[in-house]
């Protein structure tokens, strides 16, 4: 992977020494929670100058359109939301291309469909960097790029990054909320807080593009106090609160540019199902409640106060941007620009056939995957069981009538095979391969010893084997066992798994949920015995499994079996960056340093700027007594990221070894200032108070 230059936003991290290692390394395991391709860039239309407009764009995640004001909700206040409504474009009719959110981003920057941009699911895609995004284009033009984001489901490693100078992604741990969720996240607050950060750097002649992405309002909803006291949908809290915080951006904003050169945008990634169809959350299937979308934009070149009527794709955002801002589309995006569209209703878009996808069925369910083509009257859905809604008639999508209009149904069928074709060739069925990594990362990878990295699992898209619309119950259960609601009792979330794994022998997010109930119970002997029967059976997406695995033996001080099931995890996702520094940081446990130099030097070819690998890097050098080095990689972990705070205490015990006691004074008491009130380092403030008070006053 090509990396460009990058200013970090994100701070450091920090480390400990020989004495504090081994009950961080403890942690690990009694802590462990449950398209446009590129191209010559072509500067600028020949019969319109480019405007150096500045772009701010926000995405929030899993937001419906019909729970936000401007859309007709009257039951949660989206002010802000609403604001930006009245001053320009609100798109009626948005839809997205997934309801998943690393391939809806990466439709929104390319322009192009997941058949052409290859970003399939959660985890385990890389967007490629052959693939031009609206940030390497705006930057290639001398806009200043910044991302701060709220989940890391957008992690650098996933290619998303690519444009940005500045890539604020370093998240520590769940920032709202219980439960388990595979991504660290945090609240829109925090993002909001660093994106004001950046922008008081900023001069008010810069040229800049700003993306914010707030993870409110994906589960679990868990908004703050104020506004789950105010509304009785959690849900509805989140999105009040996302909003209010958007009205800090865009206040600052304003002040700092005229809203007469700043084009503001916001959109959704995808919906949120909220019990519609019998889904629960969002990636299953798609229909409305998960593919509509909110898409309001304002600024220069929109007119004011318009409804637009008219579809309007994720794909279509890069080129009606770059149509705003005086630049010619690249040929390789398939979205259009809308602005001749909303400027003249009578002017049709281009957008009349829309195509979405998803793979998570297949992927992380074992069932077949979905695809459908959207039109502003129809919907077709590809799926054993086809379906056809008539949109205008049937809104809310309750009568299947594919038995009525099989020529439309044949119509649109056709067009879904018109773009699978053109992502995939002539092949009788599409053919998946996850984690697509480069063959520059390839070889780099190999260089370093990584043998079986890099070789990607095969997914054959044949649209045959369980229908989802068949697993309603499943997806029921799931929801019981797992929701967030606290009068639940533990008996009957077990209950509901073992009866999903009894009716669903073959779902390996079943087996994922069960066994992490036993664990979070004690039974961790369960827990194994039920992760090889997954193994056993072959299941998809076994890497979580062997994380889940890997956990257990450590517990079990089973070191060379918690080896294996990471390094079986990591064959899987080669993506999966904190899997190996977890790996790299058992190697160290069981002193075999040049498997963990060889792994955590892979991990810097992921991402450069990981200050977890720097700072294992530079405990690993400081153990060897390799001090130059050592120094070296905790200063990058700081760097990189200094809300990382165990890199302080590594970095303060080695200036104390080394009798640099004027430097290591500064190290702890930067540590102790940002420990104080975090619960999670109680006992190593105790340890670096005691360190600090032990040093020479000279």
């Amino acid at each position: 992977m090509n990396f460009k230059a990058r200013e970090s936003a994100a701070g450091p991290e920090k480390r400990h020494s020989e004495p504090i290692l081994a009950w961080i390394l403890l942690a690990v395991f009694l802590l462990w929670p449950g398209n446009c391709v590129a191209g010559p860039v072509t500067p600028t239309s020949s019969d319109r100058p480019a405007q150096h407009y500045n772009l701010v764009l926000v995405t929030i995640d899993t937001l419906r359109a019909d729970h936000v004001g401007a859309y007709g909700y009257t039951k949660v206040d989206t002010p802000n939301l609403d604001g930006l409504a009245k001053s320009g474009v609100l798109f009626e009719n948005a839809v997205s291309q997934v309801p998943l959110t690393p391939p809806s981003h990466a439709s929104m920057f390319t322009g192009t469909y997941p058949t052409v941009h290859k970003v399939r699911d959660t985890g385990g895609f890389i967007l490629a960097d052959a693939h031009l995004t609206l940030a390497e284009f705006l930057e290639e033009q001398g806009w200043n790029t910044a991302a701060f984001i709220g989940s890391m489901v957008l992690g650098r490693m996933f290619g998303l990054d690519q444009g940005f100078k500045t890539y604020d992604d370093r998240i520590h741990a769940t920032g709202k909320g219980e439960g388990s969720f595979d991504f660290p996240y945090r609240r829109a607050e925090e993002v909001i807080d660093n994106a004001l950060n950046w922008l008081g750097n900023q001069k008010s002649d810069d040229k800049i593009f700003l993306w914010v992405h707030l993870f409110d309002p994906h589960r679990p909803y868990d908004p703050p106090p104020d506004f789950r006291r105010q509304y009785e949908s959690a849900y509805d809290g989140e999105i009040s609160y996302a909003d209010k915080e958007l009205g800090r951006l865009f206040a600052e904003v304003k002040r700092k540019f005229s809203n007469q050169n700043t084009l503001s945008v916001v959109l959704s990634d995808h919906g949120e199902a909220l019990s519609d169809h019998g889904e629960y959350t969002h990636g299953v299937f798609l229909y409305e409640s998960t593919i509509r979308i909110p898409w309001i934009m304002a600024g220069p070149g929109i007119p004011a106060g318009v409804r637009f009527n008219q579809q309007a794709r994720t794909i279509d955002l890069m080129p009606t941007l770059l149509a705003l801002m005086g630049f010619e589309i690249p040929d390789q995006c398939q979205g259009v620009s809308l602005v001749p569209a909303f400027r003249n209703p009578r002017t049709p878009t281009g957008s009349t056939y829309s195509y979405t996808e998803t793979l998570f069925p297949k992927i992380n369910m074992g069932w077949a995957e979905l695809r459908a083509m959207r039109t502003n009257r129809w919907k077709y859905v590809r799926a054993p069981k086809p379906e056809l809604y008539d949109l205008e008639k049937d809104p809310l999508e309750k009568d299947n009538v594919i038995k009525r209009f099989p020529a439309v149904a044949r119509r649109l069928d056709n067009q879904i095979q018109e773009v699978i074709s053109t992502g995939s060739g002539e092949e009788e069925f599409e053919v998946v391969h996850t984690t697509a990594l480069d063959q520059e990362t390839i070889e780099e990878l190999k260089a370093l010893g990584y043998v079986s990295l890099g070789t990607p699992r095969t997914l054959e898209l044949t649209g045959e084997g369980i229908d989802p619309k068949d697993r309603l119950r499943i997806l029921q259960l799931l929801e019981e066992a797992t929701t967030g609601e606290r009068d639940v009792p533990q008996s009957r979330r077990l209950q509901a798994l073992e009866q999903a794994k009894q009716e669903d022998p073959s779902n390996t997010t079943v087996y994922y949920r069960l066994g992490e109930a036993y664990e979070h119970l004690g039974r961790d002997e369960d827990a194994l015995k039920l992760y090889e029967e997954a193994i056993d059976r072959g299941l998809p997406a076994a890497n979580k499994i062997y994380i889940r695995m890997a956990a257990i033996y450590g517990r079990k001080n089973e070191l060379d079996e918690s080896i294996r099931a990471f390094e079986k995890a990591i064959e899987i996702d080669s993506t999966d960056t904190e899997t190996q520094n977890r790996l790299a940081l058992v190697y160290l446990m069981k002193k075999q340093t040049d498997d963990a130099r060889r792994l955590l030097q892979g991990v810097l070819v992921l991402d450069e700027e990981n200050a977890k690998a720097h700072n294992s890097l530079g405990w690993l050098e400081a153990q060897l007594g390799n001090v130059r080095e050592a120094k070296i990689h905790f200063q990058m972990a700081i760097d990189f990221d200094p809300e990382f705070l165990e890199t302080y205490v590594n970095l303060g015990m080695l200036l104390k070894r080394t009798q640099e006691y004027h430097k290591a004074r500064p190290v702890f008491e930067e540590f102790l200032g940002k420990a104080a009130n975090q619960e999670k380092y109680r006992g190593s403030v105790e340890r670096v108070k005691a360190e600090l008070n032990g040093l020479p006053e000279k």
